[in-house]
This record gives C-alpha cells, structure tokens and sequence, in this order.
C-alpha cells in the first residue's frame, strides 16, 4: 500500500512552459487535456452550484475536468431539464468554456441512449460510466461496482455508450469488488473496457468493501497504467495537492481524481497548478497565492461556504429547502477535517432561508478560529 504524501511543499516535475501539458500530462494529453487533475462525481455534492464554487478556484486559463453527480439512465429521459436540479449547468459549461462531465448509472441500451441524446443537449466535454458505487439501491439494478462482476457485460455497457456519442467515454470503477484488490482479474476487465472503446479509466484504489476507509492503493494503479494503452487516473485518498503531485511523479498514473477533500480544500486545483509552476490565478484573486497553512484554509474553507451560498441562491434558488440540504450535506463532508467540524454542522441545520444561513455562517467565522487538519483517516 502507498505511503501517503504529509508535506505540502513545491515538488519539481520539470520545466513547464506556458501551461501544465508535457512532463505531467501523461496519455490524457491525447484527450487534449492539458491539466490531468480533476474534481469526482460525488453524490449530493457535485451539483451545479458547487461545480460554480469550484470554478471561482481554478486559475486562469486551466480547465480541469469536473464531474457531475451520478445520474439515472431509468429517470433522465423523462425529467426536464429546465427543472430538474441535478441536470442544471453553469453557463460556462453549456458554451464548453468549462469541462463537465456527467456520470451515469445504467446497463440497458434503451434507456442509455435517450439519456445520452438529452444530455448531448447540454454539451458536456465527455460521458462517465459508474461502475464503483457499492450503494446496495444501485447494486440492485446490476448498476455500480456490480459492473466489475463480468468483463463482457461491462465492456458491452462501455459499447453502449460509445455508440451514442463521439466524445470522450471514461469509467470509474473500484480497485476490486471483493475484499481485497486482485491485479490480474483488474487487468483482464480493465482490457475488456479498453477493447469496448473506453478512452480513460478512474480507479477508486479501494476495495467495495472499504468504502472510504483505509489507504488507497496507488501502486496498483500505476500497475495498471502501464499494462492499458489508454490513459488511467487514480482516485482515493487524494488529499493534499502533494498526494496529487506524488501520483504523477512516483506512481505513474495519468492523471488524479480528487473527491472529499475538495469540499474542504475547494481550492486545490489552485494549490496543485502552483506547486506545478503555473502562474496564473483565480479571477479575481490576483497578487494573491493560494492558501497555504492550516490558518489559512481554515478561513478560506469560510469564505467558500458563502460562495457556495451566493452559487447555490443563483441555481438552485427556486428550490430553497433543497438547497439548504445541499449545503448541510456539503458542510457535514468537510467538518470532519475541522477539530470541532460536528459544532458547524449543527449550525448549517438551523436556518430557514439561504439568507439565513448566510448570516449564521459569518457569525460562526467571525467567533471562532477554525484550522483545518492536515488530513482525515
């Protein structure tokens, strides 16, 4: 198992010219990705208005990939997509200026392919196919890590989709669905899905059975990266942008997928991109670094819930008590890298309106110091 990364100091991948594509892009330069790091579908999380959030982090001139919350092939043909929160978009994605990316749950042609014509509507950069979720309501339907059961079924989802679209097709899938990670049988199934035309593979370096728990395995990924010819991004435990850089320098993956941590360290891809060289900043943050010491994202983590706020009365303003929910459950993911983090849960459970909220979350920063940690187990 890998050794994860504590410091969080500059580390040197090379010369980096004008962007981040050459000694770090590894395969998924072939995509026309140039920044191989990019934020997890995370349910109940990567709505909308925390994709925006992310957005107001991302430097200048980079375009990470960010992905939506998994979404019901059985429910997208039937739901508007002018009224269905988890199919709202930004208009930067809609015009392709930001990458996004929708995951979805399904194994059955005829409700894939209605899905993919609805959301080809909404331009999206490429298509995710979940084969990871251990929920037990998704295994039921043969959906998520079920998938990894058979490589010919899998690979003739992947087909599926492949059919309905001419951008990029990933998967995202568990490093095993039993209770340990077996390489051989990931590479006879990471084979299947390469020979049914996925482009790029995620691997959730953990077991089904390990939910979230323990240490990802990166070295099984990097195993795999070299026995596939498409590219291959690692995912789990990823929670500090010197994880980040370690993966592409030691572990020989394509690319990181960064998942919770990104609701505490929403500016990540800021730190990462800086530690790589890049020069350029958030808009509107200019002369300014990215937060650093745990004082320093303590604070900010503050000052990106009340974007949050701002993002989510933007988007999801006519649903105003599903929009609480949806910070609540965005705030109860990222205390738990706060010594007290169940305290500030509490508080984002009181109010009744987003103005409401607003006010509580600045009176809550305002008494309090808030560090974070350096990391969670």
């Amino acid at each position: 198992m890998t050794q994860l990364v504590e410091s969080t100091s500059k580390l040197s991948l090379g010369p980096i010219e004008g962007s981040i594509a050459g000694p770090i892009a590894g395969r998924m330069a072939g995509l026309g990705v140039d920044f191989p790091v990019m934020i997890a579908p995370m349910v109940g999380i990567s709505h909308v208005a925390f994709r925006a959030m992310l957005g107001r982090y991302v430097p200048a001139g980079l375009k990470p990939i960010i992905f939506t919350e998994m979404l019901s092939t059985r429910r997208l043909p039937s739901e508007r997509l002018d009224s269905t929160a988890e199919l709202r978009c930004t208009e930067g994605e809609k015009s392709g200026v930001d990458w996004f990316v929708p995951q979805i749950l399904g194994n059955e042609e005829r409700f894939i392919t209605p899905s993919i014509a609805k959301l080809n509507t909404l331009n999206p950069w490429g298509y995710d196919i979940n084969m990871g979720c251990p929920a037990t309501h998704i295994l039921k339907h043969n959906w998520g890590v079920r998938l990894m059961g058979d490589p010919k079924y899998a690979a003739d989802v992947v087909r599926m989709v492949r059919a309905c679209t001419d951008r990029p097709v990933s998967v995202k899938m568990r490093g095993g669905s039993d209770k340990i990670c077996d390489l051989n049988y990931l590479d006879e199934f990471t084979q299947a899905l390469e020979e049914g035309g996925a482009d790029w593979l995620t691997i959730h370096a953990r077991t089904r059975e390990q939910g979230h728990e323990g240490r990802a395995d990166w070295n099984l990924v990097g195993e795999i990266a070299r026995r596939r010819k498409l590219a291959v991004v690692a995912n789990g435990d990823i929670q500090t942008s010197a994880d980040a850089l370690a993966i592409l320098r030691d572990f020989g993956a394509d690319g990181v997928m960064v998942a919770r941590a990104a609701t505490v360290r929403p500016w990540i891809l800021w730190q990462i991109a800086e530690d790589l060289g890049y020069e350029q900043v958030p808009l509107g943050r200019e002369g300014e670094r990215a937060p650093r010491t745990l004082a320093e994202e303590g604070r900010e983590f503050f000052r990106a819930c009340l974007f949050l706020i701002d993002d989510l009365e933007r988007y999801l303003g006519d649903h105003p008590e599903d929009a609480l929910k949806k910070f609540s459950f965005f705030a109860a993911t990222g205390a738990r890298w706060f010594m007290f983090g169940h305290a500030f849960w509490a508080v984002t459970k009181k109010p009744k309106s987003l103005a409401h909220l607003r006010e509580l979350i600045s009176d809550y920063r305002d008494r309090f110091d808030h560090p974070l940690k350096a990391r969670i187990s």
